[in-house]
């Protein structure tokens, strides 16, 4: 079995050709590029791939080219993810957990470990494999058996970087409901030194979306109606339809088990709305999720 040394989009490789297809579609010469950086003559070797350049270099590089190190590997990719890149991607932007998709999904993570050694993707796995477990059975003791060594591993770090708390947005669900809340506010602190990066700002959104959820799992609905006061404005403000209408649904359980029965209305709007945008799949989810709360 090999190490997560992915082919052939990796910093092991030589970016020469990569760099100057860059630095030409761009317009700026070797000298622009290199100033302050290197020697230009060494630049130039750099793209004619004779020379390497070290990863301090490199990067600074890239922020001269005004290019991330992951957009580099993907154009360095031919404009397509690394096969450890595409199941990252698919990881981060899965929006629904329909079962078909995410047996589909466990497959490219099993595959892929078959090939190489890597903790993240075998994280992923067993995360994926306690979603469908779970969708199965509605069994949360026996999904939480597969990500129970994957919180055991993260909850050591004294601190979290955004692939830890990608994964642990992911696993919140199968602990107790107060373990649940103490992961989320701990994964919302631990962003807060990202603000201003903007991978950042979808998992904050994320985090604080789920624990809506979480609050009403744990019967705490004033704790919810407070959280969505907030959420609503923002969940607007960027545009997600489908959330916005997740959101509505949520309010008006919310309101319902508080006492208030006008929450069937911020219920209808919400099914309403999916409606309209013909979010079809998630419209049953969400009438499951009610169901689930109100009998």
């Amino acid at each position: 079995m090999k190490n997560s040394t992915d082919q052939p989009l990796s910093l092991d490789y030589l970016p020469g050709k990569t760099l100057r297809k860059i630095r030409e579609s761009k317009g700026y010469t070797q000298k622009y590029v290199a100033q302050g950086i290197i020697k230009q003559s060494t630049y130039s070797k750099i793209e004619r791939e004779e020379a390497e350049p070290a990863a301090s270099k490199l990067f600074t590089i890239l922020d001269r080219l005004e290019m991330s190190v992951g957009e580099f590997l993907f154009i360095q990719g031919d404009y397509a993810h690394s096969k450890k890149g595409a199941i990252l991607y698919s990881f981060v932007n899965q929006k629904y957990n329909a079962p078909d998709e995410l047996e589909k999904l466990k497959k490219e993570a099993e595959d892929y470990l078959t090939e190489f050694e890597d903790t993240v993707v075998k994280d992923i796995q067993s995360i994926y494999e306690s979603l469908i477990v779970f969708g199965r059975t509605h069994d949360i003791k026996l999904a939480r058996k597969y990500v129970q060594p994957v919180w055991d591993r993260i909850e050591a770090f004294d601190e979290w970087r955004l692939t830890e708390i990608y994964l642990v947005n992911n696993i919140m669900f199968f602990f107790s409901a107060d373990s649940a809340i103490y992961i989320s506010s701990r994964a919302i602190e631990q962003l807060k030194k990202y603000k201003g990066f903007n991978d950042s700002s979808k998992l904050r959104y994320n985090l604080k979306f789920n624990l809506v959820y979480l609050f009403m799992d744990s019967q705490k609905y004033e704790e919810a109606l407070s959280a969505l006061e907030n959420l609503i404005p923002y969940t607007k403000e960027l545009k997600k339809h489908d959330m916005l209408a997740v959101c509505y649904a949520r309010k008006g359980v919310s309101m319902i088990k508080s006492g208030d029965e006008s929450g069937e209305d911020w219920i209808d709007k919400g099914l309403n709305m999916l409606d309209i945008i013909e979010e079809n799949e998630l419209k049953e989810l969400l009438k499951e999720e009610i169901k689930s709360f109100i009998n």
